[in-house]
């Protein structure tokens, strides 16, 4: 079992926007870099505009610290991008949550998995911004009735499987008090994504018998021939466009 204390926004960039969007994404992650209990601060888009921000910190008081730097730049973002969901990942105290009630967030809490601290730094610089690399992607579904002992025994071996795998460094469950499931993961590389899928094959019955996927959200520049396995899904690509894992 891991330990996670963070979240996900999606928005969608209002028209003309982008490059607005950019400045005060840029600004807030140089803001982030100096807070030490944000461990992830990745923001993704889609050719259309979808974006996706992907935050994880140390612990609640990290969270706190981050919303409040956060609230210099809601004005700029907000004109921006319009909000459209949130996420929250992990057992988050109720002042945590309650920072967040204007969007209503979904909560999910850790069901299984593993994250692996050590895996490198992906930051890059490219003209004085802050960048990463990532392959990945995150899966939703809904569980199906009676089906929770089910689903947990085939997701227990499947990571038993992906902690066999050294490429694979997130493989995280979540799920709400209604069933409601996300499973973030994150690989290497592509070697390392073609394995997993691999692998996954071998549980895919029986996990397709006990949830019902609903979404599928690839995140990174994630060539073709990757994109083409999940074909059935018809995941949305969304590629970095600014921040940092650490």
């Amino acid at each position: 079992m891991f330990k996670n204390y963070g979240w996900i926004v999606e928005a969608k960039l209002n028209p003309g926007q982008l490059e607005n969007f950019k400045k005060v994404m840029n600004s807030q992650v140089n803001r982030a870099l100096t807070e030490k209990g944000t461990l992830n601060y990745q923001y993704y888009m889609s050719d259309e505009g979808d974006v996706l921000v992907y935050e994880r910190f140390s612990n609640a008081d990290a969270s706190h610290e981050h919303i409040e730097n956060w609230d210099d730049h809601a004005a700029r973002w907000i004109d921006a991008a319009t909000p459209t969901r949130m996420v929250h990942l992990g057992d988050l105290p109720d002042d945590v949550r309650e920072r967040h009630a204007a969007l209503s967030p979904l909560w999910l809490k850790p069901l299984g998995g593993f994250a692996r601290e050590q895996a490198a730094d992906s930051r890059s610089t490219k003209d004085g911004d802050t960048q990463f690399e990532n392959f990945g992607w995150i899966v939703e579904a809904k569980l199906n009735a009676g089906q929770l002992e089910n689903f947990k025994g085939v997701m227990q071996d499947q990571v038993k499987r992906a902690l066999t795998e050294e490429g694979t460094l997130n493989y995280q469950y979540y799920i709400s008090d209604e069933g409601d499931i996300l499973v973030y993961e994150r690989f290497k590389g592509l070697a390392s994504s073609h394995i997993h899928i691999e692998n996954w094959d071998a549980h895919a019955q029986r996990w397709m018998a006990a949830a019902t996927p609903t979404r599928m959200v690839h995140l990174g520049d994630l060539p073709q021939e990757l994109r083409d396995r999940h074909a059935a899904l018809a995941p949305l690509l969304l590629k970095p466009l600014g921040g940092f894992a650490k």
